[in-house]
């Protein structure tokens, strides 16, 4: 029987993560908002708002999110932190 290898690298994710995860990888990184934007290929503006929640996270900004945590080299393990936090945050009640 072949035994099943993981062949998911580092760096290769399943990115099941949504737009809670921008500001956190970006502090992670410690960029600012035109930093991350350029990683993004957007404007600073605009992830500002999907921060903020003032525009919707739609699968194009999924993407764009997805490309950025590539080119910074985020980790599986920096995810798994990155979700420690949200929920944490989520049960002590702040968004």
């Amino acid at each position: 029987m072949k035994r099943m290898e993981n062949k998911r690298g580092a760096y290769n994710h399943d990115y099941n993560f949504d737009e809670r995860y921008l500001k956190q990888v970006r502090l992670l990184r410690n960029l600012t908002l035109k930093d991350m934007a350029k990683y993004m290929g957007m404007n600073d503006t605009t992830i500002s708002r999907l921060e903020n929640g003032l525009i919707h996270f739609t699968p194009y900004y999924h993407e764009r999110l997805k490309q950025a945590c590539k080119k910074l080299k985020v980790t599986n393990g920096d995810l798994l932190a990155i979700r420690g936090i949200l929920e944490q945050r989520e049960k002590r009640g702040f968004k």
